[in-house]
């Protein structure tokens, strides 16, 4: 199984990436064990152009930017984990620019894949979550969701995802379950 990880964070290593790293040594443990990482944030990606030259064959982006390598990786994959932190109610601005530009492989090559996708929120995350719920369906897409609050609002404390043992097992669960 190829395995394509889209990290919208722009705050590498914290709460969405651990999780990813819990669901990753579910895979692994498995057997599963080629893995592409995309720290989106330090990737210099362009917002779709809304130009359309996409929808003619070959269904190609005219923007030579860093999203030609996610889009060959994406082809490839089998599983694409899309993890991100919620600012706003939405996707980080990072991850909406990569999923705005997928609009190239919406013609082809989109379908047919598993998603998992791990939201950490501090208010809501329903929006991004229904997207998602959404759009699956449509493109033969088996889809797995975790979401994770990583703050209190009784006290206004963020929660640090390593003191949510119960989410990260529950993201090692999952990958572990989407290895087989």
């Amino acid at each position: 199984m190829k395995t394509v990880v889209l990290h919208g964070s722009p705050r590498r290593g914290r709460n969405s990436d651990t999780l990813v790293e819990h669901l990753l040594r579910g895979l692994t443990e498995s057997g599963v064990q080629e893995v592409t990482h995309f720290y989106l944030n330090e990737l210099e990606i362009r917002p779709c152009q809304g130009c359309l030259s996409c929808a003619e064959p070959p269904h190609d982006c005219v923007i030579g930017d860093d999203m030609t390598a996610i889009y060959g990786a994406y082809r490839d994959a089998d599983l694409v984990v899309w993890a991100t932190p919620m600012y706003w109610g939405y996707l980080t601005a990072q991850m909406k620019t990569v999923q705005d530009r997928m609009e190239a492989l919406a013609w082809s090559g989109f379908g047919g894949k598993v998603f998992a996708v791990i939201v950490t929120y501090r208010h809501h995350c329903e929006s991004a979550v229904a997207m998602f719920e959404r759009i699956c369906p449509y493109f033969d897409i088996e889809l797995h969701t975790m979401v994770c609050r990583t703050y209190d609002p009784e006290t206004g404390r963020d929660i640090p995802i390593e003191e949510l043992p119960g989410k990260l097992e529950e993201a090692y669960r999952l990958g572990r379950k989407l290895s087989k």
